[in-house]
């Protein structure tokens, strides 16, 4: 989420001169310019600056020999679409030129030979980097080697939005975490309970002596996630339907159905106490914060009006980012069929698919289009297939008997149903499990809540994509005020190679950068034909940006420059530091999954998969 650096509204809106600072209109912009005129522009000089590099100047002879063209028969999914959906003429319009987009990568030559192109074009340093600084300048300018670390990039504050920022549903798959009986798991940064969806509970050495229920306590610095979750949480517990908690976790629109089981939990929920505004909450206590209870009370208050079909579907669309990689997904499936459903749920946000249902049994997502306080989901067109673990859902089916879609709605009813029984286990049954979820954000200035996180004596801790936000020592220091003895963390990092040189295939010289492409090709299917054996999604010839693949070479080549430095001066024992396979449906194909503990006596192989 970006915020506006006057009001701290959200917003998408650059200043148009430095392509940095936001601001959610002109007013705001005029108010800061005494401050902001005196940096603005300074990045226009410090960018250009790069281009007298060596490694940096731009190519001009002409680009006669880069015609040559991979034939990846981009499939005609418009056509295809439009077969399902007549009457959907924007809509088959939009798929028609994405496919016209998708075949102009086929020249995947002119992207690899042509030198870092405009380079000192600031668009395509912040993508590349994620910041336009005089500090990034200094970094490229200067002499350097692969794999050295850009160790003065700017961190800003994971929760930097008072709450307002919202998130539907997670942007990554998460490692299958083992949970030992009667342990406690800290979720800080959870987004919802997808940590839960492949768990699995088990009884060893580890365990407690006498049997008790896990305890899964998440911290969140999002009113959304807090609110919706506690939500969802309820509806398990009261035993709603496993088709409504799914669509309440995922879709844009609901059956009538859900809307009733929704309304009962979300009553359940403000029955809850009231967590302390200046404080710790307390870990193991059903209590919500003021702000959670404001989004949940307008919640309920929006269940007498709720919007229609047609108003979801529009709303959905308006935060659509065309230029958005999703699109890819649709055009690497195999099947006609696969093809025209996900591109019906890329549109209309509905999963599962509601074209059997009567119109007048289907409203607009309360959650996702009623919100207040700035809150607004869905604002940066995020997909729900960004959060699959496809290596645990695709090896499990045969493409011609059962659709993607369908393939994806069975892992959340096994995982959900799981989860449901945990909450509120038979009777007899040792494995069960209490949740609790806090407004809270976790950092190193609030040394109260670190020492109640440590007196829960957590087993694990998961921390999403949060180490990304801080310094590598910051962090540590964060992770040891949390750890007791034996405690192990799990985390992602998203953005790592924003902070390595060399960590992209544009960085190496042309004559290197064609072999590096094909070798990740190569890899790429042969881990693609081991976790899609029924062959979903092609896996050789992928209709992606070329970069996609050819950075997959060039972060092999810096790993472990960027271990070594983020492990610096730490006694520790590492348990795992790998990438998550390649995957189409993944929104940053460079994935690091990360696992390891303060406590060196400690074998944490056997609690992660």
């Amino acid at each position: 989420m970006n915020i506006c650096n006057v009001c701290q509204k959200l917003t998408t809106t650059k200043c148009s001169r430095c392509h940095k600072t936001y601001y959610c209109s002109k007013g705001c912009q005029i108010k800061d310019w005494k401050i902001h005129k005196k940096s603005c522009g300074k990045n226009e000089v410090a960018v250009s600056n790069i281009a007298s590099g060596s490694l940096f100047s731009e190519i001009t002879e002409t680009l006669a020999d880069m015609t040559i063209q991979e034939n990846w028969n981009v499939p005609d999914f418009g056509k295809e679409y439009a077969t399902k959906y007549p009457q959907e003429n924007d809509q088959i319009k939009f798929l028609n030129d994405a496919r016209s987009s998708f075949k102009a990568l086929q020249f995947v030559e002119k992207f690899l030979n042509n030198n870092i192109v405009k380079i000192s074009d600031p668009k395509n340093l912040e993508k590349r980097w994620g910041e336009l600084s005089e500090n990034l300048t200094k970094f490229l300018t200067s002499p350097r080697k692969y794999g050295d670390i850009f160790t003065k990039k700017t961190k800003n504050p994971y929760v930097g939005d008072k709450g307002r920022g919202a998130l539907s549903f997670s942007n990554m798959p998460k490692v299958r975490l083992s949970l030992d009986q009667g342990k406690t798991h800290v979720a800080v940064g959870f987004v919802d309970l997808d940590l839960l969806l492949r768990a699995k509970m088990i009884r060893n050495i580890h365990s407690a002596a006498q049997p008790q229920p896990n305890k899964f306590i998440g911290y969140e610095g999002s009113v959304y996630a807090v609110a919706k979750t506690n939500v969802i949480k309820e509806m398990m517990i009261g035993k709603a339907p496993i088709r409504s908690i799914i669509e309440v976790w995922f879709s844009t629109v609901w059956t009538m159905e859900t809307l009733k089981h929704f309304e009962t939990a979300v009553n359940v929920v403000l029955q809850y106490g009231n967590a302390p505004n200046n404080k710790p909450p307390n870990p193991m206590k059903n209590e919500i914060h003021p702000k959670v209870r404001s989004l949940i009370s307008h919640w309920r208050e929006s269940i007498e009006a709720p919007k229609s079909r047609q108003e979801a579907h529009k709303l959905w669309v308006e935060t659509f980012n065309s230029e958005d990689g999703t699109l890819s997904i649709i055009a690497n499936l195999n099947e006609p069929r696969d093809r025209v459903q996900v591109a019906r749920h890329i549109l209309t946000g509905e999963f599962p698919l509601m074209d059997d249902q009567q119109e007048k049994n289907l409203i607009a997502s309360i959650t996702m289009f009623n919100c207040n306080d700035g809150i607004s989901p869905h604002s940066t067109s995020e997909f729900m297939f960004q959060m699959m673990p496809m290596d645990a859902i695709l090896p499990k089916y045969k493409r011609k008997e059962t659709s993607f879609l369908s393939a994806l709605y069975n892992y959340l009813e096994d995982g959900t149903t799981k989860a449901c029984t945990w909450l509120s286990p038979p009777a007899g049954k040792a494995k069960a499990i209490e949740i609790y979820l806090h407004f809270q954000t976790v950092n190193n200035d609030n040394p109260e809540l670190l020492t109640s996180i440590r007196r829960l004596n957590p087993w694990t801790i998961s921390w999403s994509n949060i180490c990304d936000y801080f310094y590598a020592r910051d962090f540590h220091k964060l992770l040891r005020a949390c750890s007791a003895n034996d405690t192990v963390h799990v985390m992602t990092s998203m953005n790592w190679i924003t902070e390595v040189f060399g960590a992209h295939i544009m960085e190496y010289e042309r004559n290197q950068r064609r072999e590096m492409f094909m070798e990740a090709q190569k890899m790429i299917s042969m881990t693609g034909d081991f976790m899609d054996p029924s062959g979903y999604f092609r896996h050789t010839k992928i209709i992606t940006h070329p970069y996609n693949i050819g950075d997959i070479g060039a972060t092999m080549i810096v790993q472990d420059d960027w271990q070594d430095y983020f492990f610096k001066g730490q006694n520790l024992n590492v348990g795992d530091f790998s990438f998550i396979p390649y995957c189409q449906t993944h929104k940053t194909h460079t994935l690091l999954n990360i696992i390891f503990t303060f406590n060196k006596n400690i074998n944490i192989q056997t609690g992660f998969e």
